[in-house]
């Protein structure tokens, strides 16, 4: 047996040279799945890519489409199938903006305004930059107005803000302190409510809606009513809807052309008309008288761009308030002041003697003085112009027989002379006579202190908790100054009667700049710095209004002959991202759905705009856009799984419609850049852009988007040749909300 065994050495070898073969085979595809791996992801990434973005543009289409056209209370459905990736919201790496200057030869950046600290830059060379105001628009789930009602107060009028589309439903009001809710109501358009304020505290009053407020002190008083949809460049407008209590008053009506007034009241309609007599330096003047029995709302409408004098029951001769210049802002150096019977007090808050003159007459204002005006002037037609040399603030009063030897009797809000609006840092007072007088102190930003200097003495610092203050004015000059911090809100109570027409608390917060540079101006955002918070606190900070939700910036600066203008208004808007994120050959892959574009990082990471944001250029020198702005609801859910999303459109409003020389947009990276290009490509025509590249001033035979100041920037310039642009823009706020079965 032993010597029947042999060993074999061919098969030996053929077998471990098969086992070799094998293994090498397997090492060979294992190499090839290795390196055909990524291939396969990226397949695999571009499939997902593709049929979300397929997904996405058919929401972009009908959410726009909702955007533009859509009343309150409209409603549109759609429905996400993710492939293997997860749909979640994002609101804080989401934002656009945009810019429109109203002066020629003048142009505005901003940035910085969505990046949750407490600065903001501005960029404009051409004229000092005086002051910038910011208001805080509210847009987004759940972010109610808020007013705050001073307890010196008798009572107020509430009615809803009319607007471009108005809430099917009643609005939510809601009466509180610091501690408790005290009342709930319901208002609905067309109506009016009465709050009636005995406390000893101040109150807040909420709202879903943006409301009409007029406060009452006493039985009389005057005020100037901003319209419902004023002008950005002069706060002039067309309509307003006063919520006026029983009585005896008038409304003057004022412009500079020829005007058919129409006056609404319950059933009852009246049209009159206001012509101009061919005087130089004279505008037109309608007064009406509105009598009526029961608390009502009052619709007036114009042909022609206006402001309105609401003077509470004539008969008492009572009442004062502060008026605009020609320009919307309370210091300047042209007026059109009202032209029923009353007297001008005119301010000089500068250092160098000013002299206003009108048809007939005139008078000189001493540097930090004071001078009393009959008006208007005897043997006068219409509404007569003051014009003077040096800027000037103006008061009208009810009291025809004002004098320098006493104070006009009324409450009113007091325009801060650094800022000429109505907050800001500096305000200077001149008492004239032993009455008693009070200044209410207000902070409208997040801390300040704040001293006083001259006849009366006083100070205060103020947080959060800590906002008001009282100081009896004392008679001499007294100035009121902001020493570090945030600007200041101050009404002057004289007397026991008053109108005022009360801003929501985050309404024109002012803060003065006094600065003329070539590059980038750093302001104060005078709201609470949210930088590094979680989503969670961004999102509670943007309900109680302690950080802005969305913000329009405007810049006052000098225009002509005038020191205050609004030159320039920025719009900026928080926008929440609904992202697919997916996996390819790398991580991190997405498509995003913000502002009405569809946009992709996807592959690697390389920005790329599938659908661009929604606008609408020409024929001519036009552009409109509707910025629509989506926020979840918070029974939403997001993550993995088919979603069907129900959108309702909650708010359109009208930020601009107005002539602008120059129209600028700016959009977050990582897809701002992508954007700008994307909305330029028909630029590669142009034989000026390719001749003279980045040359604005020579490009003229283009007509849209320009990358701004040269390629490789998040922001783009509407680029119509120098012509003057027709703007339109507008702002739709929707609710979503998602549901589904999530794997």
């Amino acid at each position: 047996m032993n010597g029947a065994m042999r060993r074999d050495e061919q098969a030996v070898s053929a077998a471990v040279a098969t086992v070799l073969l094998f293994g090498g085979v397997l090492s060979i595809i294992g190499l090839m799945m290795v390196s055909m791996m990524p291939v396969i992801e990226e397949m695999e990434g571009s499939v997902e890519r593709h049929d979300m973005s397929a997904q996405m543009t058919l929401l972009a289409s009908q959410t726009n489409s909702l955007s533009e056209r859509g009343m309150p209370g409209d409603s549109t459905s759609a429905e996400l199938i993710p492939v293997d990736g997860n749909l979640n919201w994002d609101s804080l790496r989401g934002g656009m903006w945009y810019s429109a200057t109203w002066q020629e030869g003048q142009e505005l950046r901003a940035r910085g305004a969505l990046d949750f600290d407490d600065e903001v830059e501005i960029r404009h060379a051409e004229s000092p930059v005086e002051a910038v105001c910011i208001t805080d628009l509210r847009q987004g789930v759940n972010r109610p107005y808020a007013y705050t009602l001073d307890n010196d107060l008798d009572s107020v009028l509430v009615s809803v803000l009319p607007g471009l589309a108005m809430p099917l439903g009643p609005v939510d009001l809601i009466l509180s302190n610091d501690v408790d809710v005290i009342e709930e109501r319901e208002l609905r358009v067309d109506e009016l409510t009465e709050i009636v304020l005995s406390s000893d505290e101040d109150l807040v009053l909420r709202s879903t809606h943006e409301l009409t407020v007029l406060a009452f002190t006493g039985e009389a008083g005057a005020t100037v009513m901003l319209p419902d949809d004023h002008q950005p460049v002069d706060d002039k407008g067309h309509a307003w809807a006063v919520p006026m209590p029983a009585g005896n008053h008038t409304v003057e009506i004022l412009s500079k052309t020829a005007n058919q007034v129409q006056i609404d009241i319950g059933d009852e309609t009246s049209i009159g008309f206001a012509l101009p007599d061919g005087t130089m330096r004279t505008g037109t003047s309608f007064v009406a008288p509105v009598n009526i029995t029961d608390p009502s709302v009052v619709y007036i409408t114009t042909s022609a761009p206006s402001r309105l004098l609401f003077v509470r029951n004539i008969s008492a001769d009572l009442g004062i308030t502060p008026w605009p210049s020609s320009t919307g802002q309370y210091t300047g150096t042209t007026f059109t002041p009202p032209a029923q019977p009353g007297t001008l007090r005119l301010t000089n808050p500068g250092e160098e003697v000013v002299t206003a003159t009108w048809t007939g007459s005139g008078i000189s204002v001493q540097p930090g003085g004071m001078e009393h005006v009959s008006w208007p002037p005897e043997n006068t037609q219409g509404a007569p112009v003051l014009i003077a040399d040096g800027a000037l603030m103006m008061l009208w009063s009810a009291e025809d027989n004002l004098s320098s030897t006493n104070s006009a009797v009324g409450h009113h809000i007091v325009p801060a002379h650094d800022t000429g609006a109505l907050s800001g840092g500096e305000f200077v007072f001149i008492k004239t006579d032993a009455t008693s007088e009070q200044l209410r102190v207000e902070l409208v930003g997040y801390v300040t202190e704040w001293n006083t200097t001259g006849s009366t003495n006083a100070s205060g610092s103020f947080l959060t908790d800590n906002r008001i203050s009282t100081v009896a004015l004392a008679q001499g000059n007294t100035s009121l100054q902001v020493i570090d911090g945030h600007p200041l809100r101050l009404t002057r109570a004289a007397g026991s009667h008053g109108v005022h027409q009360l801003p929501h608390d985050g309404e024109e917060r002012c803060t003065t700049v006094g600065t003329q540079a070539s590059g980038w101006l750093t302001t104060d955002l005078p709201w609470e710095r949210m930088g590094g918070r979680s989503a969670v606190d961004v999102e509670q900070a943007w309900i109680r209004g302690a950080h802005p939700s969305s913000v329009e910036i405007e810049v006052i600066g000098g225009a002509d002959l005038e020191t205050h203008a609004v030159v320039g208004t920025v719009w900026a808007f928080h926008l929440s991202r609904l992202a697919y994120t997916f996996s390819s050959s790398v991580e991190g892959m997405e498509v995003a759905f913000s502002g009405g574009a569809v946009l992709t990082n996807h592959p690697e990471f390389r920005p790329y705009v599938i659908v661009p944001p929604s606008d609408r250029g020409g024929p001519g020198p036009r552009f409109a856009a509707t910025v629509p702005s989506l926020h979840p609801t918070s029974d939403s859910i997001s993550g993995g799984g088919a979603l069907d999303l129900d959108i309702e459109l909650v708010n359109r409003r009208s930020l601009a419609s107005a002539p602008a020389f120059e129209i600028r947009r700016g959009w977050s990276e990582p897809y701002g850049t992508a954007i700008a290009d994307h909305a330029a490509v028909g630029l590669d025509a142009s034989e000026d852009w390719t001749i003279y590249p980045g040359r604005l001033d020579l490009l003229t035979d283009y007509v849209g988007w320009v990358p701004d100041p040269s390629y490789g920037t998040a922001e783009a310039v509407w680029h119509t040749n120098g012509e003057v642009i027709e703007f339109t823009l507008q702002l739709s706020m929707l609710d979503v909300t998602a549901r589904g079965d999530l794997s």
